[in-house]
């Protein structure tokens, strides 16, 4: 910026200052001689920190020609010359040796002069002199109405250079709603044509924002492909700075889309809208690939904010990429409306969280303390415990749905404090299903049955009289808890009792039947008939052929010896066989994507934890979709990653990819397998090849953390084969997960995984005979593994990194934790960018450390030798 003429000290007649005046202003001197230079640099110093001072606030002059000009312009002009002989001194200070400490006292005390006057000048001075000295649109900054020192007092502030950052910025938050002008909205009020009389030039006379030559039009669009490729780079820096750096690249990004989408020039013709059309798509196509964390967006959303362009409502309730959407002029009318909307629905949800949050824990403190429900037979209790039964279904349900957007939020991911008026959202406050009700059916174990009824009854019970406490107690419970379903505890009640009242009818037939014989106790022709017919067809005395002889026994071959390991190894290669042939082959994703399925019919009878549903592939197969509902899709990236890592190292896995249907419900896709059938059998009738599958396979399933493989995800294909399925809890626990005969997140009994069972199996003697571990089963699967390349697995689980740290999935706390640990920052400063790197680091550690760990998992957890051998590329 400029910062006016340089005038003499000398130019102006004014009064001497006191010594003691002077001391208030200019540093104490350090008690030691002093040299010519420093002397006469000390003297300079206090005579233009007094005529600073003067000029801000003049003494009466008597001679007209001794005045201070009451011009802002001209007076400003005059200051800064001071300052400028000031500065000057104090560099002379520096070469004559004086102190740090007293170069620093001094330069202090400069800033506080300039600041004193220029916060002593009205607003209307400040833009006056901002606009002479080439700030562009003075009237566009300071419009928050908050208070405090306003913008162009920084910005006209001569105590510091000209070219700094936070100089430039102010002028950029000006351009940028002069842009937004340009572009037909409204800034604190104010219309374009009203800054155009505020600074008394006219408005633009075309239908576009402001008057552009072709040249300037090909500048400008030459400025969005430069912005863009700035905000590319500036997304890839980490550190202290990035943030602000990733903001500042935004904000010049979209600033210039405004400026090209705000300009006419009727020489182009149809060439204008297409430059125009061709930038819009380019930032779209920018933004659509990127995530844009709250903070990055948090400067745009205060300048919009500020300025109106934005509601409270809006700013504290949309993600970056909808607010940016907002305040993008090329954005359709429809879709800001859309935004709009959607942010009200926000603030309702969000206060309805609030509310029923807080009517929870009056009756569910929760920390290990009990229930505070009333008696559920006093007066009024029954309407009360149902009533906040359905309150902690919903609260949990509202919780999972605000927490779907709410991290990405102004007020949920650029705050320091994102739970203090929200703490519903809190990660202790999180309502867990089951600890609810373990702690509502320890109150329930001391409440009467019929007092019990009464709740249900309060809930839809119609049939509790005749419900046991166990289908009462479930029954509520389901209000919250979604293991429970009320439909079909009823259905269970009406059946139980349909069941005693057909043996009550039975027992009260048999005690009116005839208890003796008619015929003095021969057998009647019914019974005869029916004994003749368990006698052989050839009538009495005939002789039954002889069975035929049994064949000779095969010598099974000693284990150990060279025919029991080649009889081991054909059988190992026959089950491969027989589950690749079964498994649909992977096709590339690119292709499943291009695919348009048939309508869905609901498959509620394949179980698992999400919705599915069957849909007709072109080629008439039949592939199940699953829904993502609470994570927007990140989840089908998860298994679609995990299906593709294993196949990579010859883990049998039916083909997942990511698919999103035509209503906008993201999830997986994946081809169901024909004819399969459960594995059932227990670890006593595994054969060995089936032995040798599971170690494969748990290869594989620690390889992607999935640990949710029990028995009802694994099948049987029609040719002999092995194969396990839903890999949906892929990397859930990565990072905090162990590799342990012990370990089973989701629970013991029939959650226990496979492999867990095997080798408990193996531990207490429970295989087959002859059957056993082999740790050189898992070699094939962790050689493959670790051939692939490490930028390999990165790219593959890309998405599923990224994404999954945008939607806060189950591992990003362990993520970010490592990533702060590994950036040496406090964990809340972590970015999703950061999580994903500490998640794909991870993975390729993982990876590269198979052999290592398998080979401990087998010598020192399961006591066996041989997988020692692992460690140099085999085992026996």
């Amino acid at each position: 910026m400029g910062t006016g003429s340089k005038s003499s000290h000398a130019s102006y007649a004014v009064g001497p200052t006191t010594a003691s005046e002077a001391d208030d202003v200019v540093a104490e001197a350090p008690m030691q001689p002093m040299s010519d230079e420093e002397v006469q640099a000390k003297a300079d110093l206090l005579v233009a920190m007094n005529l600073m001072e003067e000029i801000a606030d003049p003494p009466f002059a008597v001679d007209p020609e001794d005045e201070v000009p009451t011009d802002p312009v001209e007076r400003y002009d005059l200051f800064v010359g001071q300052v400028e002989q000031a500065q000057e001194a104090i560099e002379k200070l520096k070469e004559a040796g004086v102190s740090d400490e007293e170069i620093e006292a001094h330069a202090k005390a400069l800033k506080a002069q300039t600041l004193a006057y220029l916060n002593s000048l009205d607003e209307d001075d400040l833009r006056e002199i901002a606009e002479a000295k080439g700030f562009e649109h003075p009237a566009l900054v300071g419009l928050s109405g908050k208070g405090g020192q306003h913008p162009l007092v920084h910005w006209l502030d001569p105590a510091y250079p000209g070219d700094i950052p936070s100089k430039a910025k102010i002028q950029a938050a000006a351009l940028n709603r002069y842009n937004e002008l340009l572009a037909g909205k409204t800034v604190g009020g104010m219309t374009l044509a009203d800054l155009h009389e505020i600074e008394g030039t006219e408005p633009p006379l075309s239908g576009g924002a402001w008057k552009a030559t072709p040249d300037e039009v090909a500048a400008s669009a030459q400025a969005v492909t430069a912005s863009i490729d700035a905000w590319s780079e500036a997304k890839k820096t980490y550190g202290p700075q990035s943030q602000e750096q990733r903001a500042e690249a935004l904000h010049t990004m979209l600033a210039a889309e405004q400026k090209l989408a705000s300009a006419d020039c009727p020489e182009l013709g149809e060439d204008l809208a297409k430059a125009k059309a061709e930038a819009k798509s380019a930032v779209d196509e920018a933004l659509n690939h990127a995530y844009v964390p709250a903070k990055d967006v948090q400067p745009l959303v205060q300048e919009a904010l500020a300025s109106g362009q934005l509601s409270e409502t809006e700013a504290m309730h949309l993600g970056g990429h909808q607010l940016v959407a907002l305040m993008r002029p090329t954005t359709p009318e429809s879709e800001v409306e859309s935004l709009k909307a959607l942010a009200l629905k926000r603030q309702e949800q969000l206060a309805n969280l609030d509310a029923g949050y807080a009517a929870h824990v009056a009756m569910a403190p929760g920390g290990d303390q009990p229930l505070n429900l009333p008696p559920a037979g006093d007066p009024g209790a029954p309407q009360a415990i149902a009533a906040w039964a359905k309150n902690a279904g919903d609260v949990r349900d509202m919780q999972t749905s605000v927490n779907g957007w709410y991290p990405y939020t102004q007020q949920g991911g650029a705050s320091d404090t994102p739970y203090a008026e929200h703490p519903a959202l809190g990660p202790v406050a999180y309502l867990h299903p089951g600890d609810l009700t373990s702690d509502f059916k320890a109150w329930a174990a001391q409440q009467k049955l019929p007092d019990l009824r009464g709740v249900a009854a309060e809930l839809g019970m119609d049939n509790n009289a005749k419900a046991t406490r166990a289908q009462v107690q479930n029954y509520i419970a389901a209000s919250f808890n979604k293991k429970y379903d009320q439909q079909a505890i009823k259905d269970k009640v009406a059946a139980d009792v349909a069941k005693k009242e057909a043996a009550k009818a039975a027992k009260a037939a048999a005690a009116v039947a005839p208890s003796a014989k008619p015929d003095g106790g021969l057998a009647s022709d019914e019974a005869v008939q029916a004994l003749a017919s368990k006698l052989p067809a050839n009538g009495t005395g005939s002789v039954a052929k002889p069975a035929a002889p049994a064949a000779k026994p095969v010598k099974a071959p000693k284990p150990g010896s060279f025919n029991a390991n080649v009889q081991a190894m054909m059988a190992a290669v026959q089950h491969a066989k027989a589950t690749n042939q079964d498994v649909p082959a992977r096709v590339d994703a690119k292709e499943v994507a291009g695919w348009t399925f048939g309508p869905g019919t609901t498959a509620s009878n394949l179980g698992g934890t999400y919705a599915k549903t069957i849909h007709a592939a072109p080629d008439g197969s039949q592939w199940m979709f699953k829904a993502d509902h609470n994570h927007g899709g990140a989840l089908g990236h998860t298994e679609a990653a995990a299906s593709h890592v294993l196949s990579l190292g010859g883990v049998p896995a039916v083909p997942v990819y990511h698919h999103k249907k035509a209503d906008g419900t993201a999830g997986s896709i994946q081809p169901l397998l024909k004819d399969a059938k459960p594995f059932t059998s227990s670890p006593s009738q595994w054969t060995q090849s089936q032995v040798d599958a599971i170690v494969r396979s748990h290869v594989g399933s620690w390889f992607v953390g999935e640990h949710d493989g029990h028995q009802d995800n694994w099948l049987s294909t029609p040719s002999g084969g092995l194969v396990q399925i839903d890999r949906g809890q892929a990397f859930k626990h990565f990072g905090a997960d162990k590799l342990s005969v012990d370990y089973a997140p989701s629970g013991g009994g029939g959650f226990t995984p496979v492999h867990q069972k095997l080798y408990q199996a193996a531990l207490g003697g429970g295989l087959a005979n002859g059957v056993k571990i082999n740790p050189a089963a898992a070699h094939p699967v962790i050689k493959k593994f670790e051939s692939m390349p490490d930028a390999q697995l990165r790219s593959i689980l890309h998405s599923t990194a990224h994404e999954g740290a945008k939607a806060g999935v189950a591992w990003v706390p362990q993520m970010r934790s490592r990533a702060a640990k590994a950036l040496k920052i406090p964990q809340s400063q972590v970015t999703h960018d950061q999580i994903a790197t500490a998640f794909l680091d991870h993975a390729v550690e993982r990876k590269n450390n198979l052999r290592q760990n398998f080979s401990d998992f087998f010598v020192k957890q399961l006591g066996l030798p041989s997988g020692a051998s692992l460690k140099h590329g085999g085992g026996s």
